[in-house]
């Protein structure tokens, strides 16, 4: 099994029989392990880490770390509400989100840590007679992700201020009298640390022009292996190139700053996975595939369908003879794929898998992260798959 496959056959069936199919199952030492670790990380250099709560909003996730005292990135409004909710002081939210915030003067005054990305945002920020701190998200023009659509930084991305409009920003901050301390960079997903060191150089080079900023926040993006030939982000390398890097812009610049991230899927990805049963096999003919369709789909886990995402599939039975399957949802949708081609979407690729019999059990792994939290809710009027939490994984 893989770290994205924690259940056994056994273990599966004693879940379902009690929570029914389909069935989202974390496993909360996974979830506390994977927090100590980043804590760990982070404590060497004093670096801030925030969890993104997009990833899995779910008020138990929030719950365990805010107790182990993790900060939180919320992307709207109502996430922050979410989180304050759960018990998370607002000071220990950072907000940065497409749309303002429904009251933007109640928002800054809770004393969560706002950041504008938008010179709307910074406008609606100014007609409230804020006059403390604020922060700011650049696009640095540089962005990575599998796909157009897990990158965040770039001119194909919307989110942030582009960073050739600095002087504006820094033209707002003299006439507003709003000091802007903190600087938001997301640049998408990414494993390899070299791409992580180009991008937080970037960021410096665009800090420096910021004299008032005291706080760099490298967003998230930190990539997990969800099959066994991915690569993983090295978090802990990552941050000591960050820490090396921002060391050399004190020296260079007199400027000590202060070092926050915000993973997600680094935390939560591989600690949760999708539990679903085969209710029915059909084929295309000798030259055409073989289908597999489960009781869960899009409506659960729209990853795969949404932007071609990879996860692992594994059926849990005790086969001895393999079949090649392509793995669908219960959806009246043809991209309703649990098994998308990688590098394209829009194809379908089988996967090798132990032969399958209608009633089986299937499990998706890496389903953690932007599972529960991104699903086509409603969708066919299918219900939604519970979501439980075990305490330990094997």
């Amino acid at each position: 099994m893989s770290s994205a496959i924690f259940l056994d056959q056994q273990r599966a069936k004693t879940l379902i029989a009690k929570h029914g199919s389909p069935l989202y199952v974390y496993d909360l030492n996974a979830l506390e392990n994977r927090a100590k670790e980043l804590l760990r990380y982070c404590q060497s250099l004093s670096c801030t880490p925030r969890y993104a709560i997009k990833a899995n909003p779910h008020r138990d996730i929030i719950k365990l770390f805010s107790r182990l005292d993790l900060h939180f990135d919320a992307s709207s409004d109502y996430e922050a509400d979410e989180a304050i909710a759960a018990g998370v002081h607002p000071a220990k939210i950072s907000l940065s989100s497409q749309q303002p915030p429904r009251d933007m003067k109640k928002t800054l005054q809770s004393g969560i840590k706002f950041v504008a990305t938008s010179f709307h945002q910074l406008g609606i920020v100014e007609q409230t007679g804020w006059k403390d701190n604020i922060a700011v998200r650049l696009n640095p023009g540089l962005g990575t992700g599998h796909n157009r659509r897990t990158t965040t930084g770039g001119i194909t991305s919307s989110f942030g201020i582009w960073h050739e409009y600095i002087p504006e920003v820094l033209d707002w901050q003299s006439k507003s009298g709003i000091n802007i301390n903190r600087v938001h960079i997301h640049i998408g997903s990414g494993g390899d640390s070299k791409i992580w060191r180009t991008a937080i150089r970037l960021s410096l080079e665009l800090i420096q022009q910021l004299p008032s900023v005291e706080i760099l926040n490298m967003g998230g993006g930190y990539k997990i292996a969800r099959l066994e030939d991915e690569k993983s982000a090295d978090i802990g390398r990552i941050i000591i190139i960050f820490g090396s890097e921002i060391k050399n812009f004190a020296t260079r610049t007199g400027r000590k700053l202060r070092l926050e991230i915000e993973p997600g899927t680094w935390l939560v990805g591989n600690a949760g996975l999708l539990l679903s049963r085969i209710v029915d096999i059909v084929d295309t003919g000798k030259n055409g595939f073989n289908f597999i369709k489960l009781d869960s789909g899009m409506n659960d886990l729209l990853r795969p369908a949404m932007y071609g995402a990879q996860h692992e599939v594994k059926i849990l039975n005790d086969s001895i003879k393999t079949a090649d399957y392509v793995v669908v949802g219960h959806n009246c949708e043809t991209g309703d794929i649990f098994t998308p081609a990688p590098g394209d979407p829009e194809a379908i690729k089988p996967r090798k898998l132990n032969r399958a019999s209608i009633g089986d059990l299937v499990v998706v792994g890496g389903a953690g992260a932007y599972g529960a939290s991104m699903r086509a809710v409603g969708y066919n009027s299918f219900p939604s798959a519970a979501e439980i939490f075990i305490n330990g994984s094997r």
